[in-house]
């Protein structure tokens, strides 16, 4: 079976190879200075390995990306919108974190396969409905995935941001000043609400002192009259404080682990390897 999924990925990459669309597209010189300076303070104060690059792309949208090819770009758009550069390395942080949990080359790995194999159904029975029926069931699975993914990303962020002096409470305020651009079922991403809060939960568990110095910035203050209450209705209830103590003790051991195992690797895991060896047979 791993035989047959390998040859079937290389070779839908063949037919397409991948290609990044940032590559050729830069802006100002100081807007690329600036997220290079944030990008490696973020690596070298958490120690981590410098395979990093950064680059900026010319656009409006308000948005930044990893790439397979351990590539972070960030949209112009994305640097007239946050309003300081903690905001700005929550953001970097978060894409740093995709790549140290390998989400990109994960992605790239199942969404292949599970595409191909889906085309190759359809050669074999050419019928619209299983097509379409199949096609729906991928598009949810990698649609949950992507979900999990992001939570992930956005709570090693938070470690990343701490460890580099940054207020992680910085992620949590532009994030939601974003919010309006998500749908909770419909996006990759989760709801702007869910999100930030699951941040902000980890942050009050994990770095208490920094949840309670809080953030001067509106959309920090509009997310706390939502949170607030959340919070001290959570308080009154010894059962869910415990559970809620409990569930973060657990994530947070998780996340440390994690991240001390990314330091010490001398070469991507399997996932990295598998995809970028498989994409080779397409040059």
């Amino acid at each position: 079976m791993k035989k047959i999924l390998t040859s079937l990925f290389a070779l839908m990459l063949m037919l397409a190879p991948i290609s990044n669309a940032a590559a050729n597209n830069w802006t100002s010189k100081a807007s690329v200075e600036r997220v290079n300076r944030i990008g490696k303070a973020l690596l070298s104060k958490n120690s981590l390995p410098t395979k990093i690059n950064f680059k900026v792309y010319e656009t409006d949208e308000i948005n930044a990306f990893a790439n397979a090819d351990k590539e972070i770009c960030v949209y112009t758009g994305l640097l007239k919108f946050v309003s300081n550069d903690a905001e700005l390395a929550g953001v970097i942080a978060h894409e740093i974190g995709h790549i140290v949990n390998n989400h990109v080359a994960k992605q790239n790995v199942t969404n292949a396969v599970t595409s191909t194999a889906i085309n190759t159904a359809a050669i074999i029975k050419p019928n619209a409905a299983i097509k379409a029926v199949a096609n729906t069931a991928n598009d949810l699975t990698m649609l949950k995935m992507s979900r999990v993914e992001e939570y992930e990303a956005d709570i090693t962020g938070v470690d990343l941001m701490t460890k580099a002096g940054y207020s992680p409470l910085a992620m949590v305020s532009v994030l939601f000043k974003i919010g309006g651009s998500y749908k909770d079922f419909t996006s990759t991403h989760p709801s702007s609400d869910k999100r930030t809060m699951y941040i902000y939960d980890y942050i009050t568990y994990t770095y208490p002192a920094k949840a309670k110095a809080g953030y001067t910035t509106d959309s920090y203050k509009k997310f706390m009259a939502y949170a607030k209450p959340i919070v001290d209705a959570r308080n009154a209830d010894p059962k869910k404080l415990a559970a809620f103590n409990k569930q973060q003790e657990k994530l947070k051991q998780k996340r440390l682990a994690k991240l001390e195992k990314y330091k010490t690797a001398k070469d991507s895991n399997g996932w990295d390897k598998s995809f970028n060896a498989l994409r080779a047979l397409s040059y």
